[in-house]
């Protein structure tokens, strides 16, 4: 047997903040800080040291359970010296050990992996093809691993016929568990319940789709119309419509447990293959019935909001935010990121992938100069110093994630209940935004490269969605 040293490794804070969403509140440790983390080298526990103001240390250990779950199974604090933290954090590992059991009455989470006989989508086969998406495969499990409870068929819809439904969800996860919220899953629908301190909300993940049916296969790329106003206001915003429009009627904001709280429907764009690349600007047209349009002026170029009634090509109104019936709808929460590549990207910052892969993410940042009007181009090693200063801890979950507030909503959604992401609201007849990122990035896209040797796998190199 090797020496037990040698069965503990440095972990890198990235990394344990991923095994970290399993914890209540994620990957936030309030007013202690961050020093050190350790691994058993097979995975089965990880542990952390932080220090408190007090110059204190706490230790705190999470082990696998017998479904590979992480559950925390010690937190030590008062600790007065960073050796003596880090050796409990050694021994509360229990090198040797079995995996934890399940609490009595608890099921085991189906393995994301087993196929049991299914045909996987092409979708899934890209994530768990080879090594090139390992990363994105890994990270996907951690967070699948970390939900509080997710519905029975989760595994087997995300290798068949519901892979991106499932993949949203777990990308709001994400999202909502990097930003401190406490998440439950306790009723059948709506599929999130957050709370944060006093402000609690439900929020219900929808996908708009393909209107032809899928057979496994990814859907039809759809490329930018060139017409401006085909894009902003034609069969895109049309497709975001009819998606809303389907889940509003279910009045979630009706039921007796989300009576009286704030309700949200969270959107993401697969209706077409790269459709997220371009989609997102039809998403703001609908909702609030105003187009922007570039004039020229004695100054210039300024951009102004003309209201539409109807979109384009579609007898579908314009402006669901206006219509008074939508007054139990307090928000869509919108994200443009919820792809492979950003599972990939998060799963390679936190030193999941395989080494030789690497990535490169080329796309356009919101410029924030008064009066800019066309965006910033980037093209930037995802593991760049470069890169990763565009944010003030690197990349996160959240920062592709936006909330667009509903004026007349009877539960207005508090912006403090997600503050990593970017709020759109109405003010004196305005549609403006409220963000604490310098750097947003408004569409991108991915290429994955690796050795001539990982490229004999099934995955295949190239470009995706970002």
């Amino acid at each position: 047997m090797a020496d037990e040293d040698q069965l503990i490794v440095p972990l890198s804070r990235r990394a344990f903040d991923l095994y970290a969403m399993s914890l209540p509140f994620g990957p936030n440790y309030g007013d202690a800080e961050f020093i050190t983390a350790i691994k058993v080298e097979r995975g089965g526990a990880v542990g952390a040291v932080f220090g408190t103001p007090d110059g204190r240390f706490v230790a705190l250990t999470m082990r696998r359970r017998v479904d590979h779950r992480f559950v925390m199974t010690s937190e030590v604090a008062c600790i007065p010296t960073l050796d003596q933290a880090v050796a409990r954090v050694s021994e509360d590992m229990k090198l040797g050990q079995p995996p934890e059991p399940l609490k009595p009455g608890e099921r085991c989470r189906p393995n994301l992996l087993d196929l049991d006989q299914r045909t996987p989508c092409v979708a899934f086969q890209l994530l768990a093809g080879g090594p090139i998406r390992w990363a994105a495969m890994n990270t996907v499990m951690e967070l699948y691993l970390a939900m509080p409870n997710p519905d029975a068929n989760f595994a087997s819809d995300m290798q068949t016929v519901n892979f991106d439904s499932r993949l949203w969800e777990l990308y709001l996860f994400a999202c909502y568990r990097e930003m401190g919220i406490e998440v439950s899953q306790d009723v059948p629908s709506p599929d999130f319940k957050l709370v944060v301190g006093p402000l609690s909300a439900y929020v219900e993940a929808v996908t708009a789709n393909p209107t032809e049916a899928r057979d496994g296969s990814l859907p039809e790329l759809k490329h930018a119309p060139v017409d401006k106003i085909e894009r902003l206001a034609g069969d895109a915003a049309a497709r975001f419509a009819k998606t809303l429009r389907s889940k509003i009627q279910k009045d979630y904001h009706d039921l007796p447990h989300v009576r009286g709280l704030p309700f949200a429907l969270a959107l993401a764009d697969f209706h077409g293959g790269s459709t997220m690349v371009w989609s997102r600007e039809a998403l703001p047209t609908y909702l609030y019935g105003n187009l922007p349009v570039v004039k020229e002026g004695e100054n210039g170029r300024y951009a102004v909001c003309e209201p539409i009634d109807k979109l384009k090509g579609h007898d579908i109104k314009a402006g669901l935010f206006n219509d008074p019936e939508m007054r139990g709808l307090s928000a869509i929460v919108f994200s443009n990121a919820c792809t492979i590549a950003k599972f990939n990207r998060m799963g390679v910052l936190a030193g999941l992938g395989v080494p030789g892969v690497k990535l490169r993410r080329q796309g356009i940042l919101y410029d924030r100069t008064p009066g800019a009007l066309e965006p910033i181009d980037f093209d930037m090693d995802v593991e760049s110093e470069e890169y990763q200063a565009l944010w003030p801890w690197g990349e996160a979950w959240c920062v592709e994630l936006e909330v667009y507030h509903n004026p007349g909503a009877a539960h207005p959604f508090p912006f403090d209940l997600l503050p990593g992401a970017t709020h759109w609201f109405e003010r004196d007849g305005e549609v403006v935004c409220n963000t604490m990122w310098e750097h947003t990035v408004l569409a991108s896209t991915a290429t994955v490269s690796a050795p001539k040797e990982l490229q004999r796998w099934p995955a295949k190199v190239g470009s995706e969605s970002a």
